[in-house]
């Protein structure tokens, strides 16, 4: 039974078979110079997905597919200004709806790109709603 099971979801050594193309490295060491906590944050999503593909015995396609997804699904962060997206205290609601905005703006950079054009799903619904609404602002 799966509750019982003690699983590691985390290694940081798993990632390492799934290596990134160049122009996708260049797009998360950008994001890193700006905002060091989503790249880890990023890092960290994609090691927790390819580690649930493998204990789901995904395929290897998938698995590579969906790492790369999450390495890249926000991704649109790039061009939220630095002081919101660092912000110590609680955003605004304006500031709450540029962040928002990152998922469209990952989206569409993904479609302009034909090498990350496959990973764009990963930057727009990644705050989706089982309902298909969009994620609020917390209370």
């Amino acid at each position: 039974m799966l509750l019982k099971q003690d699983i590691e979801f985390y290694s940081p050594t798993i990632l390492k078979s799934y290596n990134l193309d160049k122009t996708m490295r260049y797009q998360l060491d950008m994001l890193g110079n700006l905002d060091l906590f989503t790249k880890r944050h990023s890092e960290n999503v994609a090691n927790l997905t390819c580690r649930m593909c493998e204990y789901l015995h995904a395929g290897k396609s998938f698995t590579i597919h969906a790492t790369i997804s999450a390495y890249l699904h926000d991704i649109g962060k790039l061009f939220i200004p630095p002081e919101i997206l660092s912000k110590p205290n609680i955003l605004t609601d304006e500031e709450f709806d540029i962040i928002k905005t990152h998922t469209t703006i990952g989206y569409n950079l993904c479609m302009k790109d034909l090498k990350l054009r496959p990973y764009a799903g990963g930057a727009i619904y990644h705050h989706e709603c089982l309902d298909g609404s969009r994620i609020s602002k917390p209370v």
